[in-house]
């Protein structure tokens, strides 16, 4: 079971600046969740203020789905965001690995960009 005890075994490191960032075994994991609130719920209980709403997306059926980001490093990601509101884009070192993707169905189903 993922706690915030045990959460940080979970994380490896990839790229030049070896982020940190959360395999296919996390996800392989998670509880299994009968909801879409009871999912976005279980991980603003364990990620906190870094489990941001991104948007709600409409999947190929007729369910929606809603995104959201597990922010890894606050400090590049907020250069990342800064720079897409005043440029409109944002390059540079650590910029895609310093959130990752959550995609959270109706359902409760899970799936986490990796």
């Amino acid at each position: 079971m993922i706690t915030s005890d045990n959460l940080e075994e979970y994380y490896i490191r990839i790229g030049r600046l070896k982020q940190r960032y959360l395999p296919e075994r996390f996800e392989q994991d998670l509880p299994k969740f009968s909801s879409h609130p009871e999912a976005a719920d279980w991980f603003r209980t364990l990620f906190l203020d870094n489990f941001i709403f991104v948007e709600v997306m409409e999947a190929a059926g007729t369910e929606n789905y809603y995104q959201y980001d597990i922010i890894h490093d606050r400090e590049i990601w907020e250069r990342r965001q800064r720079d897409i509101r005043e440029k409109g884009t944002a390059n540079g070192l650590g910029m895609l690995l310093c959130a990752q993707r959550v995609d959270i169905y109706e359902d409760g189903s899970v799936h986490l960009a990796v």
